[in-house]
């Protein structure tokens, strides 16, 4: 079978497993496997703590498939490297592109994180933690875009 076809094989299904259950060990490791250890011990807290160990885990199943088969389909799938792209020419190239966004990331990357130790609000902390997230892994991709350049 061609390194190209289109055709999944049990091989392939077996290598998405393996995508899929990586990222959720990888995901529940980060996590301290959904444990709460900051709370206290009461029978509230303790309901609280069931909770969200269930909500846990299950986000850790949608994730782990989500990024698992985005993974798994980016790599399986890929252009052939003698693939032929058009020679479309640029005034500006994509490298000043990507350092310009990797400035703007930093600088509100710091914003953002300054802005989060300052408020006293957990709600908008939360907000404010999931943005820097957001903007770290824009980080992340541009320096991988910056390194890969095909």
């Amino acid at each position: 079978m061609s390194k190209t076809s289109k055709k999944l094989t049990g091989k392939d299904y077996s290598w998405w497993v393996i995508s899929v259950l990586g990222f959720f060990v990888l995901f529940l490791w980060i996590g301290d496997f959904g444990r709460l250890s900051y709370l206290t011990q009461s029978p509230l807290t303790n309901y609280v703590e069931n909770l969200w160990s269930v909500t846990y885990i299950a986000a850790g199943g949608v994730f782990a498939i989500f990024m698992g088969s985005i993974v798994f389909l980016s790599v399986r799938f890929r252009a052939p490297p003698e693939a032929v792209t058009t020679g479309v020419s640029k005034r500006v190239s994509v490298t000043t592109y990507y350092y310009m966004t990797l400035f703007i990331d930093l600088v509100m990357g710091i914003v953002v994180t300054y802005e989060m130790f300052t408020i006293a609000s957990q709600f908008t902390i939360g907000l404010l933690a999931s943005a820097d997230l957001f903007i770290f892994a824009s980080i992340i991709y541009l320096i991988y875009k910056l390194y890969f350049e095909d």
